[in-house]
């Protein structure tokens, strides 16, 4: 089996300790690469595309992994199959591997020796006419990338980072002024099923939207309860939605139940146009889609080992 490992050298953790991946705890004919940038990539991964590789081990954060991820997916062709995955959760966030990683270096061990199970699942794909298509696991505008700017900006600075950071944030929007930290924007958004049905279709102000492919959010959170049989699961709310705090309650507590009438949409699509000028974050970081009509739907399937 061809095995190659790559490590962020500026993930936090691989930063500050070195990595993890060891020569002895990689199989003997392993290869190991530190990366500063997705450009030490692109070599590698059409290198791999034409002579064949089983096992892609990434080290690092969210960020980490979506940027390799998304460089392998734009560097093979849909015809080349993609190496199977492992990531190892070493950056300041880690929601990714909380769903599909390991929880230590040893672990991997196992996988190595054939231990392990499957996960496969499409990525959120982002296409754009003037962009490079970009792949990840949790895509938002508006109101979230706000909210995070908001965690950035105050909350890190105060020594709180990932998650716990953006939880506070939430928290301030929901106790202070709402408009102020997070203000609508317009959106114009199409969702369609696969059979051409557009499920959603609005034109106008929106506090922001939220879209993934994983089954749950960081610490359990899931705002989605969309039923239709769809891969990509969207929810969006509209500028005026009521009861925002009830709202996050429930969510929080896992209720499933339809809050149109409060102004919160969910649907599960397969593809959803849109267009805004809203602020965007896809796996925590900030990327530019203000002006830029994209489609987005569900990627190629993608396949990751977890241990038993």
């Amino acid at each position: 089996m061809s095995v190659v490992a790559i490590s962020n050298a500026n993930a936090k953790k691989v930063a500050k300790n070195g990595s993890s991946l060891t020569p002895n705890l990689l199989p003997e004919d392993a290869l190991h690469f530190n990366t500063k940038s997705p450009d030490d990539l692109r070599p590698l991964f059409t290198q791999a595309a034409e002579t064949g590789l089983d096992h892609l081990v990434i080290e690092g954060g969210d960020g980490t992994v979506r940027t390799i991820i998304s460089t392998l997916l734009n560097t093979y062709n849909e015809d080349q199959a993609l190496p199977a995955i492992s990531i190892l959760p070493r950056g300041t966030t880690n929601q990714i591997a909380r769903n599909l990683g390991v929880k230590k270096p040893a672990d991997l061990t196992a996988i190595f020796n054939g231990k392990f199970r499957t996960i496969t699942m499409p990525l959120v794909e982002i296409k754009s006419k003037n962009l490079e298509t970009n792949y990840g696991f949790l895509f938002s505008t508006g109101a979230l990338p706000h909210v995070s700017r908001f965690a950035q900006d105050k909350i890190n600075a105060n020594g709180v980072g990932g998650g716990s950071a953006v939880v506070g944030a939430v928290l301030k929007a929901v106790t202070s002024d709402r408009a102020a930290l997070m203000p609508p924007v317009k959106h114009n958004i199409k969702g369609i099923l696969g059979h051409g049905e557009t499920i959603l279709d609005h034109e106008g102000l929106a506090l922001g939207t939220v879209m993934t492919t994983l089954p749950t959010l960081m610490m359990g959170l899931d705002p989605f309860w969309g039923e239709e049989d769809a891969p990509l699961r969207v929810t969006w709310v509209e500028a005026e939605s009521l009861k925002l705090g009830r709202t996050i309650a429930g969510v929080w507590a896992g209720r499933k139940q339809n809050r149109s009438v409060d102004g919160y949409h969910s649907h599960n699509v397969d593809s959803l146009s849109l267009l805004t000028e809203a602020p965007a974050t896809l796996d925590g970081d900030f990327i530019d889609i203000a002006g830029h009509e994209l489609k987005i739907s569900a990627s190629r399937p993608v396949t990751f080992w977890m241990p038993q």
